[in-house]
């Protein structure tokens, strides 16, 4: 009989890697810790070495890394690009709030660079990642927020920025479905995370009286946890089991996408979770006027 010792060795399974932008704190730090501990490399990528270091340090497992640099430099993630490695998820969640108040208020400048971050970041990130991406047919997840299906009144630049992730998203899809890359677009919900101490900074009247009371009120509840978010991220980019969908808006709070019937009807329905507008009944009536 043969030795234990002596039977053939199995190759041990890579674990898979993950890029995660705004890794150091908030949803992108929650995101880092839930995919650690369920035995993904992590590399955290945000501007301060310090705190990347710090959560880096928290987190279960090994292989994780850091990596600093601004999103919206597009010279920079050209020269990190070369760096990255072996990737399976990309999860794209820096972002900044600012400015806030009426349109008088702030200047061009302030609204760009918002842009750039929370948009144009997005963007440089999949471009610099899909390489490795499209090599292990890997998954996207990008973030939405406040203001990108309904109107977010004082954070126009957050919520056209967010609007645009969530459209850019749905863009990419049908291409990136033909490379084998799936991308989808979480909505977290009211998460307490420093993210809202500029709105609390802004004061009611930039922000307005009955926005600046919702926030003091849900920070104080504790909002939306963040793990919720985190875990929805996982699923997206896992999709072990599911049927395959992309290009679609979830909400981590409301949509029921623990729910393997709901998953089937996200790969089934071109319109389910998108940003459309769609009223059937004025739709239906119009069509019936026509012929």
């Amino acid at each position: 009989m043969k030795a234990v010792d002596d039977a053939p060795q199995v190759p041990a399974v890579s674990s898979p890697s993950a890029l995660v932008t705004g890794g150091s704190k908030g949803i992108g730090r929650a995101v880092c810790m839930e995919l650690a501990q369920h035995g993904w490399r992590v590399t955290m990528l945000a501007r301060g070495q310090s705190a990347l270091e710090e959560a880096c340090a928290a987190l279960p497992g090994e292989g994780h890394r850091v990596l600093s640099l601004d999103v919206a430099d597009e010279r920079t993630w050209e020269r990190a690009a070369t760096t990255l490695g072996e990737l399976n998820g990309l999860v794209c969640a820096a972002a900044v709030i600012d400015p806030i108040g009426p349109i008088d208020s702030y200047s061009a400048a302030s609204f760009r660079r918002t842009l750039e971050v929370n948009l144009l970041g997005t963007l440089n990130a999949i471009k610099a990642c899909l390489p490795a991406l499209r090599a292990s047919r890997g998954a996207i997840a990008t973030f939405s927020g406040g203001g990108a299906t309904a109107p977010l009144r004082r954070f126009d630049a957050y919520a056209a920025s967010k609007a645009a992730v969530a459209r850019l998203s749905e863009n990419l899809a049908a291409d990136l479905a033909e490379m084998g890359v799936r991308i989808n677009c979480v909505a977290p919900g009211f998460v307490a995370t420093s993210i809202h101490e500029s709105t609390l900074a802004a004061g009611p009247e930039l922000v307005g009286a009955g926005y600046y009371e919702r926030t003091l009120q849900e920070l104080n509840e504790g909002g939306v946890p963040a793990e919720e978010a985190a875990q929805l991220v996982r699923t997206l980019l896992e999709g072990d089991g599911d049927p395959p969908f992309t290009g679609k808006l979830i909400s981590a709070q409301w949509d029921p996408w623990r729910d393997p019937d709901f998953r089937s009807r996200l790969a089934a329905s071109r319109d389910l979770a998108t940003i459309r507008r769609i009223d059937d009944m004025m739709f239906s009536s119009s069509a019936a006027r026509t012929t």
